[in-house]
């Protein structure tokens, strides 16, 4: 999982998020409510208890988190609020980060991105099981057809 998601899925094994603010603003609340491991593509102090992942994440935390995934074995990945798009004026489904984040400012970007992974690992089952989105170079499914 990716960024602030986590705060919906304390459950989730892992992890993933590339901006160094991110970290530093979520760290102490990850410290007390997250279990799972941590990835990033970017070296972190250990006080965030992140293991640094050195492949290509393509300049957004939502393909990192599939190279993490599938650098770690998957052979099937499943994807939720990958919209690739500002659906409902917001930037990400889980709404906005605080002002002094990032949000999605270069989602036109990403598109070509993540036509690049899915390219490079076309033998993995990516599967986009997102209720909406604008990604195309991946499968696409319904949660509920997957489980």
């Amino acid at each position: 999982m990716t960024n602030t998601t986590y705060q919906a899925a304390l459950w989730a094994d892992g992890l993933f998020a590339m901006d160094r603010d991110w970290w530093k603003t979520y760290v102490e609340d990850i410290n007390l409510t997250f279990p799972g491991e941590r990835f990033s593509n970017n070296k972190h102090p250990a006080l965030y208890n992140v293991t640094h992942i050195r492949s290509d994440c393509y300049a957004n935390s939502g393909a990192g988190a599939i190279v993490t995934a599938i650098e770690g074995g998957a052979q099937r990945v499943i994807l939720l609020g990958y919209d690739c798009q500002h659906t409902d004026g917001k930037a990400h489904w889980h709404g906005d980060h605080p002002s002094h984040l990032g949000n999605a400012r270069q989602v036109d970007k990403w598109h070509e991105k993540f036509n690049k992974l899915a390219l490079k690992y076309a033998k993995i089952d990516i599967v986009n099981a997102s209720r909406e989105t604008a990604l195309t170079c991946f499968r696409r499914a319904t949660l509920e057809s997957l489980l």
